[in-house]
């Protein structure tokens, strides 16, 4: 072969090399280019029955009461204004016993029998009010005079709840203020307003008595046991807001998962004042939108999980 001819097939192949180096290079480019303009995932599809079994609970953001409170400890007892210490009405001997301790009875229901020391004549002992009876001081053939309490009845229908305060939560509180007592882990809260705040403080604690009525229609609250309440010193009205459980976060910003079709779509949101059920929305969910709220910490989980193939 010629030396011209050598050198240009020599040319040819050196500039099919360079071409295929070009286009190689640029088709790795356009495919990195293509995966960086790639959206992140932002929607899960769940279906039906999954949804179901995940116990994620369907709320609809919109207006609510967002509430300050001061969390205080308390004591259940017996309401002393509804509660009766029963002593005999003349000195004598126990001849009959008609209620035991934690009997209900009935306003002017016969609890005991004395025999006067005086006349020997029987007569009845009755409660003057319907309660319960929460002490017995009692036994059958004893004497009694009439400076004994034989029965302490309370009306159980409603009970005190004695909170002590400190120093610093006193400051916002106030006669009147609704409280809201948890009676059980589950149950629901049962409303009630402070009644009294004693004007003295307690040395060995350094706290001050403040006292609430508290509804006790199903005997749910037992005097003696300790109890929380949250006191509401402040509520304040905003036009969005979402249960406060929806909120998550993802890459440090706070996202809700909102109701999209058969599944949810994560939104970045922008959130305002809080409390403990509640928080405020101000931007990236509209009122009226449904969204994920109990258990919703499940949704961000998914969003964590590989997609198939790449484990």
């Amino acid at each position: 072969m010629k030396k011209r001819d050598l050198r240009s097939v020599l040319n040819t192949a050196l500039l099919v090399s360079l071409l295929l180096l070009v286009s190689c290079s640029k088709s790795k480019k356009e495919a990195d280019e293509h995966a960086a303009e790639q959206p992140e995932k932002k929607r899960i599809e769940v279906t039906e029955e999954a949804l179901k079994k995940s116990g994620i609970q369907i709320e609809v953001a919109g207006p609510v009461v967002l509430r300050k409170t001061v969390k205080l400890n308390g004591k259940i007892g017996p309401n002393e204004e509804r509660m009766v210490h029963v002593s005999p009405r003349f000195p004598g001997i126990v001849k009959s016993i008609a209620k035991r301790l934690g009997d209900v009875v009935k306003t002017r229901e016969t609890i005991a029998v004395i025999e006067s020391n005086e006349s020997l004549q029987p007569y009845e002992v009755k409660s003057e009010i319907g309660g319960t009876i929460i002490k017995r001081d009692i036994a059958l053939g004893e004497f009694v005079d009439t400076s004994k309490t034989i029965f302490i009845i309370a009306d159980l229908s409603t009970v005190w709840v004695d909170f002590g305060v400190y120093r610093h939560e006193s400051e916002n509180l106030r006669v009147g203020q609704k409280v809201l007592i948890q009676p059980g882990e589950n149950a629901d809260k049962i409303e009630s307003k402070i009644s009294y705040i004693s004007p003295f403080g307690l040395e060995n604690t350094q706290t001050t008595l403040a006292r609430a009525v508290v509804p006790n229609a199903n005997g749910e609250l037992r005097p003696g046991l300790f109890i929380n309440g949250d006191v509401i010193v402040g509520e304040t009205r905003v036009p969005d807001a979402v249960k406060a459980g929806a909120v998550q976060t993802l890459e440090d910003k706070p996202v809700v998962f909102i109701q999209a079709g058969k599944g949810f779509e994560l939104r970045e949101v922008t959130i305002g004042d809080r409390d403990g059920e509640h928080i405020e929305i101000k931007s990236g969910v509209a009122a009226g939108e449904k969204y994920a709220g109990e258990n919703s910490f499940l949704l961000k989980s998914e969003l964590a999980r590989p997609a198939p193939g790449e484990e």
